[in-house]
This record gives C-alpha cells, structure tokens and sequence, in this order.
C-alpha cells in the first residue's frame, strides 16, 4: 500500500486493549503473536492501556493473521468471548451502565468514534426497528475478523441489559463462511452474509429493557469522557482542497456525502467550498469520483477482494454501477483491469 494511504489508514484508529484479547485466544493455538506484532509495526505493550490507540488497520491485519495460523474462520467470536467487560475504558463502563436498551444504543451511536473509528456510521428509528448501519474506509482492505469481534462484543453487552439478542436482525459484509451455524450460535440466528453494509436491527419494543446494572451517574460521567476523548481526524493546516481530499478518502463510502455535509464539517459556507474547488478547476463530484477511481485501482490490483465488494466499499448500490464507472475511467472492466484473478 503506498505511503500515502497507508498514513491515512493510519489515522483510524481503536482502542488498544482491544489486542489483549487477540493475545490471548492466540495463545490457546500456540500462536506467538510478538512476531506478528513486530512485522506489523504494533507495540504489543500498549495492549495493557485503556487510553491508548492503535491502528484500526493493522489490528485488522493481525486479526486476519491470527484466523489464518489458527484455521479458524471464527477466531474473531473467540476473542469476543474472552473479553473483559469494562477493558474499552469509559466506553466500556458506558455500556455496562446505560440504564436502558435506547440508552445504550444512542451511547454506541454517540461514542463510536471513541472505541474505533468507523467511515459510516447511523443511527436511525423507524416503525418497527433501531436501525445501526456502518463501514469503515475502504482502504482498511481485510476486516473481516474486526467486525465479527466488535460486533460480538455489542450483542454480548446488550445480553447483559436483559435484550434477548435472538431477535437481533443482523447483516454483516464480509463473505459467508464456511460453517454459518457458528456464527449463528455466538450472534443471532437473523444472520445474513454479503450485504452490502453492516446492519444491526433491534426492535423497538426491546429497547425499553431497564438494565438490572444500570447506573444514570457512571453513565453520564463516561459519556463525557469519551466525549472528550474522541480521536480528531480533522486535518491541521494544508490547503482545503488538500483537506476535502482526505476527508473523502476516509469516507467514500458514506452515501450523506454532499457539499451541505462537507461544508458544515469545514465550519465554512457552500458557496465557499464551491469556490475554493472551482479555484482547482473541479467539482465536488468530480473530486469524489477521482478518489473512487484511485482507490478502485489501488484495491483490484493489489487485493483480492470480491469485485462486488470494491463495488459496495466505494459507495456504488449495484455491481453494474461500479462496472459502468470503472469502464470509463480505465478502458476496461474490473475483471480486465484485475486480470487473471479467482471468479468473483
């Protein structure tokens, strides 16, 4: 991956103590993990620090490490297992004591960006469900692991308020694995594979489950903690036009993408941000579309994820949208462009 996006998969980061785990279900493989760390440029020490950060990336690329050494797919449920409630920090305590299910929710959608930092992330209410979708930058290449852990953790805590997870609707990104019924047994049944996004679904008339451990003063106390110890990804210095680049490479996938969003994020005016693009001879969606067309390059010629998934990580609905632009931007189809690669 070259230097500069690298940096800029660097800027997202999770909390560390999330690797204690991942230290310890290797472990009962025989898996050494110092080497891997090594390799991957993480400081193992800071596992054992509740403040401290880590790259969202390369903790995803030791996850994968760790299923790959292990041969098991579902080595990312087992770390969820092993996990210490609380180990987040404020995070953790915040969800521990969320007096109820709607509580706890509105703190995950409010404090995500504290315990890791995701691309796309929302909350919504409808009829029937609160509706949690999310993705992470599409550079972050193999993360398959990572949500399988994250996402465990969620459901396990929400067990704990009382909410029977097994009427959790749940759609997951990653490909379907070889033995569904395992993650079924550690997640929920309503599991679905290869979705275009991640999506927790939890009916409404659950969320009023009065947590048994709840505790309305801990829980305002870690709300403004993590609060205030939400990681800042906004750009210090450089041009703007610099700075809208980065801002859509980080989120590409984020179908809320508009000119409103960019300049309120800005603290500018749109008719501001029109001009300053204007200055570079381009617009919004033109800039938007060279940085599809540059991560999509990146990602089908140096990774082997399903062209459908590239497709979904960029931002595009259908499979054939994401052809249609990768055609004119290179004279080619993705499977071209890819060359002689799995079928997808």
């Amino acid at each position: 991956m070259g230097t500069f996006t690298q940096s800029l998969t660097d800027e997202l980061t999770a909390v560390a103590s999330l690797g204690s785990t991942v230290a310890e279900e290797a472990a009962t493989y025989g898996i050494e993990i110092n080497p891997i760390c090594k390799a991957l440029g993480i400081n193992p020490e800071t596992f054992d620090d509740i403040t401290a950060r880590i790259s969202l990336d390369r903790l995803c690329r030791l996850l994968e490490a760790c299923a790959v050494l292990s041969h098991n797919e579902a080595f990312g449920l087992g770390c969820a297992a092993r996990f210490v409630p609380g180990a987040t920090g404020p995070f953790g305590y915040g969800l521990m004591a969320a007096p109820t299910g709607r509580d706890f929710i509105a703190f995950l959608a409010a404090n995500i960006r504290y315990a890791t930092h995701t691309s796309y992330f929302r909350l919504t209410f409808e009829e029937k469900f609160a509706r949690l979708s999310w993705t992470f930058a599409p550079l972050i290449v193999r993360r398959d692991q990572y949500v399988d852990m994250s996402v465990s953790l969620v459901l396990l805590r929400l067990a704990d308020i009382g909410i029977p997870t097994g009427q959790i609707e749940l759609d997951l990104e990653r490909p379907r694995p070889r033995d569904p019924a395992v993650f079924r047994e550690f997640l929920t049944r309503r599991l679905s594979f290869e979705c275009a996004i991640n999506e927790l679904r939890i009916p409404n008339a659950l969320l009023a489950q009065v947590n048994p451990n709840g505790d309305v003063r801990m829980f305002q106390m870690m709300d403004m903690q993590c609060q205030a110890l939400q990681p800042d990804l906004t750009v210090e210095g450089g041009e703007l036009f610099e700075q809208v680049k980065h801002y859509l490479m980080l989120r590409v996938a984020d179908p809320d993408i508009s000119l409103t969003a960019i300049a309120n994020y800005f603290r500018i005016s749109e008719r501001t941000l029109q001009r300053r693009l204007a200055e570079h001879e381009t617009t919004l969606q033109a800039l938007r579309d060279d940085v599809r067309r540059r991560v999509s390059f990146q990602l089908l010629t140096e990774s082997d994820l399903r062209i459908s998934e590239i497709g979904y990580r960029l931002g595009y609905s259908a499979p054939s949208a994401f052809t249609r632009s990768v055609s004119r931007w290179f004279g080619a189809t993705p499977r071209q462009l890819r060359g002689a690669q799995p079928a997808d």
